[in-house]
This record gives structure tokens, sequence and C-alpha cells, in this order.
């Protein structure tokens, strides 16, 4: 009955969209949630304009007064951005998500049309202090851009002082344009504005607004307001190597916890079979030879489980990974071989036994760190329903990070670790974390050292995280979503290309050939098992991801042909006995590093996509001088593709000769075929 009563009251919700401009907004929470707010089109998207109440059952319900016409909008729950699950009308919000969309009394959206004319103005948008707009990627490059109704604008050019660049037009979806323009500055300080036009009619955008005329913005490298969102240059196109501490290699037995199994058995979530830190030492050599270029361990700081993620001490190493000491060897011999290391940081959360819980279990009411929490009733037990958690884990209490005794705290462990070698840090479950304070923890990070990485946990499109200048990397899942689309769904070419464009088009391009481009984790199943040991799959999957703008990540034990199902399945033991290793992908993820390596053009090269047809993918990877043609098959049948080039071609796959002179290439392409095409000249 209450599941009848819930869906009649959604039913009337939605319903007053089309028929009231008093618009009543409901969002149903749980005895966790302690905060919701409408954010939308029409309050300029403003988490503080229209806060919710709680009203009855952890309903939340907010009125607000609404002119006709069509509006976005998305609920923002305890600092999270969620579509109204109660709502089917959606549209594409360009960020790999939805927008709500609500109509009010008898409005249509208007059509643009190339030529005609018209340009309406309400559905342009330019924000001169969001990075999505105004990306100052350094001194020397600056992209702009701006947004667009759809086909409402034939053309525009950005006027820097009186000279023109052109904008390129990108079509996002159905509704909306965006123009950009990648603009290298030759002084800190000069006026600018946008000139738009559609068929005879001209207008601007500047700072007195957008008219026929308007005045230039004026921007200032040295104004306090502007900041730059940069890469360090060892993490373009680095490779990066994921190592899962417990399950690499057991260097110190003498370390081991109580219990610990012999190495190589089958993994359960409590079970521990002694890797440590002095197992990466001892396996540098190995590392080495693949050439990676950065090492991401999750966490190694103390804790009672395997996987540390329920931390105990932020400012210890865990004693059965080893020692301050171990922390700085390993430190300095990376170093030395230049592999850059990526720390996690699980700031989100702690485990219980870290001290201030414990002191809150201990005092209650009375305890100094009762605020470091959020605490639902007293007294607190470590339960579920007494505190917020992550994911409903009573073992992983929810830390409360805009709290300034937290934030004292998390500084310290941050200024403590980053000045001990380190290149960066991969931040956990950084989705569910206060944006405000993930703003502040990349301004830390950067102050102790300036070349870092700040590496975002986010499964969706994290282009709202990097607008604000929060992250400046992400462990790229929508690649991996992509590209098993691509190969082992078969969704075809053109299917990866709209679903990459939807979240390249949105994150600020200085930053492409820096993103994680996974393929699996120690959150996923082996890709090999995914896509059911196919090794022509797994090849192509890796072929891909060499040649794709992004820093490629291996999750260890992956270019030896380990398998493994959902966690901890997932987390075997690395295996060191070479008769047991698939040395045919071996071979190509030692190929294909090389020519990754080797070829700047992929790792910090420009990308555009060539061919889309059907299965077959084709795109150009262009670096000062240098251009490679990547062509993949990524279907299970023989395919012929004609391509747009002309001229003789080397393949560095298997460095065959190609003869496109006579006339525009073609190509035959065996089942998950990789070809890396370099013109002979």
């Amino acid at each position: 009955m209450k599941k009848i009563s819930l869906f009649i009251f959604i039913f009337l919700i939605i319903a007053s969209f089309a028929f009231s401009k008093d618009v009543l907004f409901a969002y149903q929470g749980d005895s966790n949630t302690k905060s919701v707010a409408v954010i939308g089109t029409f309050n300029d998207w403003s988490a503080t304009a229209d806060i919710m109440t709680n009203t009855f059952g952890n309903i939340w319900m907010k009125t607000i007064n609404l002119p006709d016409g069509v509006y976005y909008y998305d609920f923002l729950v305890d600092g999270q951005i969620i579509t109204d699950p109660a709502n089917p009308k959606t549209v594409p919000n360009d960020k790999g998500g939805y927008y709500s969309l609500i109509v009010v009394g008898n409005y249509t959206l208007p059509t643009g049309k190339l030529g005609s004319g018209i340009i309406h103005k309400n559905y342009i948008h330019f924000d001169q202090n969001s990075f999505e707009y105004l990306d100052p990627a350094s001194t020397k490059t600056i992209y702009f851009s701006f947004e667009t109704l759809h086909d409402d604008v034939d053309g525009a050019t950005l006027d820097v002082n009186g000279s023109m660049y052109s904008m390129k037009k990108i079509v996002m979806n159905q509704y909306t344009d965006i123009f950009r323009s990648e603009f290298h500055p030759t002084s800190t300080s000069f006026y600018y504005k946008f000139l738009l036009q559609n068929g005879t009619t001209k207008i601007e955008i500047g700072s007195s607004g957008i008219a026929t005329s308007s005045d230039f913005f004026f921007f200032d490298f040295a104004s306090p307001t502007v900041r730059i969102l940069s890469v360090p240059k060892w993490s373009q196109g680095a490779v990066v190597y994921e190592i899962f501490p417990e399950r690499f290699w057991d260097g110190n037995p003498s370390n081991n916890p109580p219990g610990t199994l012999p190495w190589g058995g089958t993994p359960t979530n409590t079970d521990f079979f002694g890797g440590d830190l002095r197992g990466i030492i001892d396996h540098l050599d190995y590392l080495k030879s693949l050439d990676i270029n950065e090492l991401y361990t999750t966490p190694i700081f103390e804790a009672p489980s395997n996987h540390k993620y329920d931390t105990q001490n932020y400012m210890e190493i865990d004693p059965h990974f080893g020692t301050l000491k171990t922390f700085e060897e390993l430190s300095g011999d990376l170093s030395k071989d230049d592999i850059h290391w990526i720390l996690d940081g699980v700031f989100n959360h702690t485990g219980t036994q870290f001290f201030a819980f414990q002191n809150l279990l201990k005092y209650q009411q009375n305890s100094p760190y009762k605020d470091w929490y959020f605490v639902l009733k007293y007294p607190v037990i470590e339960m579920p329903g007494y505190y917020r958690t992550f994911q409903d884990y009573a073992s992983l209490p929810k830390l409360n990070v805009m709290n300034p005794d937290v934030q004292k705290y998390l500084k310290g462990v941050i200024d403590y670790w980053t000045s001990k070698g380190i290149s960066g840090w991969r931040i956990d479950s950084a989705n569910v974390i206060a944006n405000q304070f993930l703003v502040d923890l990349y301004g830390w990070i950067h102050e102790v050292k300036p070349d870092s990485l700040d590496v975002a946990e986010i499964w969706t499109n994290a282009s709202q995280w990097f607008d604000e200048g929060a992250f400046n990397s992400v462990m790229n899942y929508l690649f991996q979503s992509a590209a098993y689309n691509f190969i082992i769904y078969g969704s075809g070419a053109k299917a990866f290309v709209n679903n990459t464009n939807s979240y390249l088009n949105t994150y600020p391009p200085q930053l492409w050939n820096s993103l994680w481009n996974l393929i699996d984790s120690q959150d996923t199943p082996r890709a090999l098992t995914v896509a059911n040991g196919d090794l022509n799959k797994m090849m192509a999957l890796v072929g891909l991801q060499m040649t794709f703008p992004g820093a490629p990540m291996i999750y260890y034990g992956d270019e030896i042909g380990m398998t493994g199902g959902n966690d901890p399945l997932n987390r075997s033991c690395m295996i060191w006995d070479k008769s047991k290793w698939n040395m045919k992908l071996f071979d190509w993820y030692k190929l294909l590093i090389n020519i990754h390596e080797t070829n700047p053009a992929l790792r910090y090269g420009n990308y555009l996509p060539i061919v889309m047809d059907k299965d077959i993918l084709g795109f150009e990877r262009t670096y000062e001088g240098q251009t490679l043609y990547v062509f993949i098959n990524g279907g299970s049948t023989v395919q012929k593709v004609s391509t747009p080039l002309y001229g003789k071609f080397e393949n560095l796959v298997d460095e065959k000769m190609i003869d496109g002179s006579e006339s525009a290439l073609n190509l035959t392409m065996q089942p998950y075929q990789v070809m890396i095409l370099e013109m002979i000249k």
C-alpha cells in the first residue's frame, strides 16, 4: 500500500509540471540523508537558493513559482548531484549524464536554423569565471568556449584586440552546440569578445552583454581570479601500472599478519597472502622492463583489512606492508627509474579503528571528535543507522571534511607524504566528497609539489569537477565503457566515437592525454574475463588503450593474462611463474607499450577521428610534425574499408609496407586487428 501511495504522489508531482506555475519538487531520501536542494536553470544552479524541507517519511519538498518555459534541474543530495528519479523526462547534460526536464505552461523549445538570420540569445551561455568556458591551460594556451542552441549560429569568431581567430563548432546533442578556439596569447593581458553570425544577423558576446555591439572583456594573468588548470608533462601519455600491494609479492614474510595463506590461493574478502612494499621493490626491474612511467598503489596506510580502505592511521605505513624506511627506499628507487608514484588518498571515510572514531565511541556526546563524523543518534555503536557511512558499511564511517579540524588534520597528511617524493594522489570516492574540500585539497597538494597529478575516482563524467579546478585527471571509466561496447559487445565505431566525444568535448583539452584510460581495475572484473577469455578481443582493447588520447592504465597481471570476476576474485596474487604466463599477450603488451613510448604523437598528440565504418575505427594522432593513423577492427569478421589517405605507409605493428600512392588507401582488416600507420616520406 505504501508503494501505491508513493506512485500516486509522484504522478501528481509530474502532472503539476504541465498544469501549474507553482511547481512542487520532491525527493525521496533515506535515514542518512542530511540535506537536499533543487538546482537548475531557474536559479542558476545555485546550491543555496532553493533548499528543500524534510516533510515526512524522509520526503524532501520545495515549491517554486516558475514562469512558462522549459527548465533543466537536478537534486543536490548531501553534496552529490542526482537526476530526479521520479521524473521520466530527461535530456543529456553533455557530461555523460542527464538533466531532469520540466515544461511549465504551453512552451515549446525553439529550433535553430542555419542561415535563417535568427539567433536565440537566451540560449547563449558564456561564463568568464568557469573553466568550462575560459580555460587557461598555461600562460601560452587558453581555450575559449561558449554554448548556443543547436544550429543557431552559422559561424563564430574570437576577437582579441582586433585580431580575429576562427572558432570550431562542436555539436554536443540535438539541443546544444559549443564553439571553441585554442588561443595562444603573446602578452599577459588582452581584451576579447566573440562575434556570432547567422545569415545576415550579427551579434557579439562581451562584457556589456549579448547584443549587436558589446564591449570587450578584459583578461589578465596577474588577476587573482585567474587560475591555470594544467597537468605535468610527465603525466601526458604516461603508462600507468596499478598495484594492489597485498597481492603483488610477499617480499618480507617476517611482517606477514597471523594466518597468512600460501601465495597463489583463491582470494576472499578477508584473506591475507603477505604482499608488501618489499615485494614491489623486489620486482622493480620487471616494471622497468615494461617501460612503466607511473605507479599507482591502492592504500598503504595502516588499516586492519587486506584492501586498506578502512584507514586506522594515515601517518603510518601499514606494518604488514613495511616501515617508513621501506617506503622511502621504494620512493627513492622509483625516482631513480623515473617512475612517478601516485598514492591512494581515502579521505571520504575512515575505518572504525581510527583514533577520532574510537574517541567518539568512548565519550559519545562529550567527544571532541563528534563533529568529525555525521552522527545520526546516540549512543553511537558500530552499526548501520547510527552515523553516516560509505555505501552502508558500518566499518567505513564518513568523515565531515568541511570541519576545520578535519581539514587541518588531512592537510597535515597531504603535506607529510607529498614531501616524501611522491608525484600525486588518487582520491578515492571523489564523487561523494564535498566539492569545496576537493578544490582546497587540490591546492594543498600543489602547494607542496606544483608538478603533481591529482586523480579523481569518478565513474561518470567528471567535467563539473574539472570546471571547478578540483582535479587534473580522472580514472577514466567512461573510456572503459566505450571500449567494451565497441570491442567486446560490438556497438560499432560510430558509437565509440560518440561515447568518447561525450566526455572529451566537455573536458579541458589540456587534460586529455593525462586521463587514466583503464580497461579494468581493483573494483571491476578483469578485462580478459569480461571478454570471455577471447585473446583477440583483449589484444584489440590493449591496442585501443595504447593509441587513444590518455594515459593507458594497466592493472597488475593483465599483461600476463590474469583473469578474475568481481571483487575479491579480481584481486588474485600476481603470477611470477613465467610458464603460466600468456606469452602472446605479454609480448603484445610489450610491443604496444614500446610503440606508445617511442612515438610522441601517441603520448602528446592531437586526436581526430577519420573513419567510422561499421566496426572499423580510424583516427589520427598528430604532434610536432609526426602524424600516425590508427585503425582498429572492433568486429568478428574480415572487413574492408576505404580511407582518406594517400601515399606509402609503414604499419608499426608488423613493420610491413602498405601502398596507397595510386589511389586512396584501402585496407582489409582481420577480426580485431590493430594497425598503426606512419607515412613513408
